[in-house]
């Protein structure tokens, strides 16, 4: 089993770190990585490896152990198995990982300036390689039990990517965030990726980040279900097709289309799901029927539950017309 390294507000300061990666050679490499809390094994004798100078998402459900994973990357948690960080492991110095776990506490009587002094202080001598822009923390003087929950996140997120990380374990960094402000976080973690830092992001779905993902794995049963690129991971996921319907259109034909796989009623209109790859194919068989492109509509992942906003402002209920199976998120 490996120590725990020693942490601080959220940054190791002590751990088994070796020399910067590149994409050529793995950032990460891990072997029967094993852990349980009680009698639950949440980590069950996985094996990974993760290039460097890369920006990962780890996605997954809830408890599927996403954070455990980066707890035991970091040094945070005790674990069976081996963690590989960085080649041939080397003395550890001040600043080289950056951790943020999902929950951190902050002393609630600290300023923002004094956090920030503080993090300073643990990202060694190096010039910071990135710097948030003005508005993006509040001012310096409030203190941090005075913010809200996006106030704070924001500070936080500032002073753990302070420095010049060559690892950066990431939790759930956008929880909290309003859009404004997590266009500026994947601006900044893109910034160190394109440095050469090696990033790994935990989410249930990541959504705003498989824009700028280079790779991506799914965590599921303690193992993992799936890995690769970004792009082919957001081809997979489920998307939703919808077209408004005629008034004397019931939209029982659309679950013939191929590429459909479940066909639903909400209001007037027509929910087809399918996957991302799909979607150019639904909307050519659709054109092929004599739909209009007016009458089409795409929404992305994230939304695709919730379909168009019917004119009176009310969502109606929607029925199946001819299910299909409920695959799984992701490819």
């Amino acid at each position: 089993m490996t120590a725990p390294a020693a942490v601080v507000a959220g940054r190791v300061v002590a751990g088994r770190v070796g020399l910067a990666p590149t994409r050529d050679e793995p950032a990460i490499v891990v072997r029967g990585l094993t852990k349980a809390y009680g009698r639950t094994r949440v980590v069950d004798a996985l094996d990974l490896a993760i290039p460097g100078a890369m920006l990962t998402a780890i996605v997954g459900g809830n408890g599927a152990g996403k954070s455990t994973l980066l707890g035991c990357l970091a040094g945070v948690l005790r674990h069976g198995g081996s963690v590989r960080l960085g080649g041939p492991i080397g003395a550890p110095r001040p600043g080289r990982v950056a951790y943020l776990p999902q929950r951190i506490r902050l002393p609630a009587g600290a300023t923002v300036d004094e956090v920030m002094r503080l993090f300073r202080s643990l990202a060694g001598p190096a010039t910071d390689r990135v710097v948030p822009p003005d508005g993006f923390l509040v001012a310096g003087h409030r203190r941090i039990g005075e913010l809200s929950g996006g106030q704070a996140q924001r500070v936080v997120l500032a002073a753990t990517l302070l420095g010049t990380p060559d690892l950066l374990l990431l939790d759930e960094p956008l929880a909290n965030l309003d859009d404004g402000a997590k266009g500026v976080v994947r601006e900044m973690l893109v910034a160190h990726r394109d440095a050469g830092a090696t990033i790994l992001v935990a989410s249930p779905a990541a959504f705003e980040l498989l824009a700028d993902a280079d790779e991506v794995i799914r965590i599921e049963g303690g193992g993992v279900a799936f890995q690769g690129p970004g792009a082919t991971y957001l081809a997979g996921l489920r998307t939703t097709v919808w077209v408004a319907l005629d008034p004397a259109d019931d939209g029982s034909a659309f679950h013939e289309l191929a590429a459909v796989e479940r066909t639903r009623i909400v209001g007037r209109w027509a929910a087809l799901d399918c996957r991302g790859r799909d979607v150019s194919a639904v909307i050519g068989a659709l054109g092929d029927r004599g739909v209009a492109a007016a009458r089409i509509r795409v929404a992305g992942p994230a939304d695709a539950a919730i379909g168009p906003q019917p004119a009176d402002g009310r969502r109606t209920a929607a029925h199946e017309v001819s299910p299909v199976g409920s695959p799984e998120l992701g490819p």
